[in-house]
């Protein structure tokens, strides 16, 4: 037989088929180059890739550790963009508290005035609360008293019926040698019986009446406080002497007088009178003697100025003045420029213009 020649197989140097395949597909799809790991086997051309892959990937996982960067120290510090400095002092705040209110940031004032809102909303509340139970309890005390006075008036008419003098012994025939002592004695014995009702019935009306007195007053304190913890703080912003203990009695002192002087009943600002007086009342005759105050002070200014000066003597053009009016009319130029100088200079020349 023929020897069939056969592909040459020169150990390893040989190239298969397979190795063909290999090179074309190379050729048509570039790989990156294939690289050794260090213990020699084959390493994936990614493999350097994926580490900065799963670094990033560790980056955004990462936990925020509380610190702020640069950009974002710079964006709280500097005001929102089209923020503008116009925001208005809380009415809270005084006139003294203008110096600090600007020199305050712009996001710092609409915190501030944030604040100022959800307190004055939080007393609003909590005093709409208050009121709101107070209209309550009126209402019940209000039933209350209308069934209190309702039994007080039965037991007046109870007491009407059943109040009758004590029985007299002659009309049970006591000296004539006929008396009944027995029927005497037992209408002695009603009747001492109706006093001791009578006596029970007085007594519930005496407490029914001192209860409606005593929650009365308790209403009349209730109101008092409710208008006293929304007028007392403006009072004191109008009057800050009055939030000073020291300067306070000086202020209700002037205020007091100040009323009775008007015609005011002396005995409203004495004793236990002097609580059914309220910061609204103070506020308004404050501002009644403030106003009289100053009225007062401009007319004295008006009336203390002194009446105009005479004016010159006018100087006729071209006409012959006397040297007397020549003279007043310099003596009375040097005293203007003086009252406007005060330099020794122009006082010289009014001591000339005198004659000295």
């Amino acid at each position: 037989m023929a020897d069939t020649p056969q592909p040459a197989t020169a150990g390893e140097n040989a190239v298969t088929l397979d190795d063909g395949a290999a090179a074309f597909k190379a050729l048509l799809n570039p790989q990156p180059a294939v690289t050794r790991d260090e213990g020699g086997r084959f390493a994936s051309p990614n493999a350097e890739a994926e580490p900065e892959v799963e670094e990033e990937a560790e980056q955004a996982e990462a936990p925020d550790d509380g610190e702020d960067s640069g950009d974002a120290d710079e964006t709280d510090d500097a005001p929102d963009e089209g923020q503008q400095d116009d925001v208005e002092m809380p009415a809270s705040w005084g006139k003294d508290d203008e110096e600090v209110w600007s020199e305050l940031t712009p996001r710092a004032k609409a915190k501030v005035v944030e604040r100022e809102t959800q307190r004055e909303q939080a007393v609003n509340a909590k005093f709409q609360e208050s009121a709101n139970a107070r209209r309550l309890a009126e209402q019940q005390a209000s039933e209350a008293n209308a069934n209190r006075d309702r039994y007080a008036q039965a037991i007046n008419e109870v007491v009407q019926l059943v109040s009758y003098p004590e029985p007299d012994p002659t009309q049970y025939g006591l000296g004539t040698g006929e008396y009944d002592r027995e029927s005497y004695d037992l209408a002695h014995y009603q009747w001492r019986q109706a006093q001791a009702t009578i006596g029970s019935l007085v007594q519930q009306r005496q407490q029914i009446a001192a209860q409606q007195a005593q929650e009365a007053e308790q209403a009349r304190r209730h109101r008092n406080t409710e208008v006293e913890t929304v007028h007392f703080p403006k009072l004191v912003e109008l009057v800050p002497e009055l939030g000073d203990p020291a300067k306070a009695p000086q202020v209700v002192h002037e205020i007091t007088k100040y009323a009775i002087d008007e015609g005011f009943d002396p005995g409203l600002f004495v004793g236990d009178a002097v609580l059914d007086r309220s910061s609204v009342e103070y506020k308004v005759l404050w501002k009644a003697k403030e106003y009289d105050r100053i009225k007062a002070a401009g007319q004295r200014v008006k009336a203390g100025n002194p009446p105009p000066k005479p004016a010159s003597p006018p100087i006729k053009p071209g006409g012959v003045t006397p040297r007397q009016t020549i003279q007043t009319n310099r003596l009375n130029q040097a005293k203007s420029r003086l009252a406007k100088s005060h330099s020794v200079d122009d006082a010289a020349a009014v001591f000339k213009n005198l004659g000295f």
